[in-house]
């Protein structure tokens, strides 16, 4: 027993030196200094145990053992120790406050591109962007704040979660996850992709004072941009284009004789009174200008919207398209909600991959052929389930319908966008003009505007329209090397393996041997 009483005693000092170092290590600041964790417990435990059987061995008293040789090189080494451990911690303080980040990969992922800098550093006051994300996506959006924050001190992050403060969500006008929410002085702008791209270009727009006006036209019994309740009301769209940094007015055309010179976007929608000819007249007469329209059909409603939209080069069905849909107790049944599920190749659509939902919709297709000097491009279609059936009387009179050979079979198309010369509509310039052209008003609709991602749609197609040429374009840079997001229970592990089990198991081995060889 005398012989192992050495080993019994250095043994003993490590354990409880590593239960100590862990305590202090993962210590959380207000849970008491005398809350210990099973692995300090143990190791203190297991080292009393050991210093108990050492000094209760015969092996002398506490001064002997100090008077040692070995104890006083033990000591120096010991002291060796904690004054490199004190350098270290000196050297990560002063890296903490005095921070400087180095990107040595190939293709500089972890920093921002020069486009980026350049935006940065052209604010003039400071941004902050509200993360609304979910856990897993936590991780992530602080890494891309601290990239941000280290860049520019004038933007700050701030992380949400959703779920514990809905209200704030809620205040800010955020319906999905994860969204961004970037604010300076009394602009905002909510995207909803965390990417350096969409996230300079978030900075970019709120930075800037240029603002694009967005006109509802009003006077035919069209959902009023002020009414946030009703169904029928546009109120939610109006706050969303807002939350976008647009200016949002209306338009009562047939007074104003023509659309303002400050309209970004008209927005123009069917309802039941029928528009004026010099209505739709200014319209014409906007677009050869220059402008940039978004028409919103309906079935049965404002013919007049119809044949304008086919002086654009766009045919609007008289139809209404049907789909298939499962209802609890009902099994499969046909409804007027056609899903689009699809969208086409275009920078309208660009942005979105969720399914978004329509509510009695026409069919629109580009027309066969097409006017020249004009280019009509199917934006979204609905599912292969669907069709748009022609006899629209049989459906709403009786609320039967087949699938014949004269309905278009799914899926149907039911946005086109529309680019042309403004010379192909009497223009006498080579500027060009935009239109949008939905076979559906509804899904626009306060009603509606939540359902699926409805609303991502609508603000894409704005966007668009309102002019994605200012956008600032990020090209991806390749990454060459894998990275890996540990969670809370494998860091925690990596932890304690490199910095406490395999040190102590080294050091003890240690231990061991020069006992081993001090015993021969």
């Amino acid at each position: 027993m005398t012989g192992r009483a050495p080993i019994l005693g250095l043994t003993g000092l490590v354990l409880v030196a590593f239960g100590l170092i862990e305590h202090w290590m993962t210590f959380v600041p207000g849970s008491g200094w005398l809350r210990f964790g099973w692995f300090a417990l143990l190791h203190i435990a297991a080292g009393a145990v050991a210093l108990v059987w050492y000094f209760t061995s015969g092996s002398g008293s506490l001064a002997d053992f100090v008077r040692r040789r070995s104890t006083r090189y033990g000591t120096n080494a010991a002291v060796y120790t904690a004054l490199f451990v004190a350098v270290v911690a000196m050297a990560n303080v002063i890296a903490y406050r005095y921070n400087a980040r180095f990107d040595l990969s190939e293709a500089k992922v972890n920093s921002l591109s020069e486009q980026s800098r350049e935006v940065l550093a052209s604010l003039d006051g400071d941004v902050e962007i509200l993360a609304f994300v979910g856990p897993k996506d936590t991780v992530f959006v602080k890494q891309v704040a601290d990239i941000y924050s280290n860049e520019s001190d004038r933007v700050r992050f701030r992380i949400v979660d959703a779920q514990i403060d809905p209200e704030l969500a809620q205040r800010e006008l955020i319906t999905q996850l994860p969204s961004l929410k970037i604010k300076m002085d009394d602009r905002s702008a909510t995207v909803n992709k965390i990417d350096e791209e969409t996230i300079t270009n978030g900075i970019h727009k709120v930075s800037t004072t240029d603002q694009k006006t967005v006109y509802f036209i009003e006077g035919h019994g069209e959902g009023a941009i002020d009414d946030k309740t009703g169904p029928a009301g546009l109120g939610l769209l109006a706050d969303a284009l807002k939350n976008q940094n647009y200016v949002v007015e209306s338009l009562f055309l047939a007074e104003a004789e023509r659309v303002p010179d400050d309209a970004g976007v008209v927005i123009a929608t069917a309802a039941p009174k029928a528009y004026f000819e010099t209505e739709v007249a200014a319209l014409r007469s906007y677009l050869a200008g220059g402008g940039s329209l978004l028409l919103l059909l309906e079935p049965g409603e404002s013919p007049e919207l119809v044949d304008f939209a086919e002086t654009l080069g766009v045919d609007a069905g008289n139809d209404v398209i049907l789909d298939q849909q499962v209802r609890l107790f009902q099994g499969v049944t046909l409804g007027m909600e056609p899903v689009i599920s699809t969208y086409g190749d275009h920078p309208a659509v660009e942005p979105l991959e969720s399914r978004t939902v329509l509510s009695v919709a026409r069919s629109v297709l580009p027309a066969s052929p097409q006017p020249d000097g004009i280019v009509a491009t199917v934006l979204a279609s609905t599912a292969e389930t669907s069709w748009a059936e022609s006899d629209v009387a049989r459906v709403f009179d009786h609320g039967e319908a087949e699938l014949g050979p004269e309905d278009i079979a799914g899926p149907v198309p039911v946005a086109v966008a529309v680019e042309g010369l403004v010379s192909a509509l009497g223009g006498e310039d080579e500027a060009a003009f935009k239109a949008a052209v939905f076979g559906d008003k509804s899904f626009l609709a306060n009603q509606r505007l939540a359902q699926l991602f409805n609303d991502a749609m609508g603000l894409a197609i704005v966007g668009w329209l309102a002019g994605e040429e200012e956008r600032i374009s990020i090209g991806p840079r390749v990454l060459r090397a894998s990275r890996i997001y540990l969670g809370e229970s494998e860091a925690r592990t990596v932890f304690y393996l490199s910095v406490l089990v395999l040190p102590e198991l080294i050091l003890l081995i240690g231990i061991a041997v020069w006992w081993r060889r001090s015993a021969l």
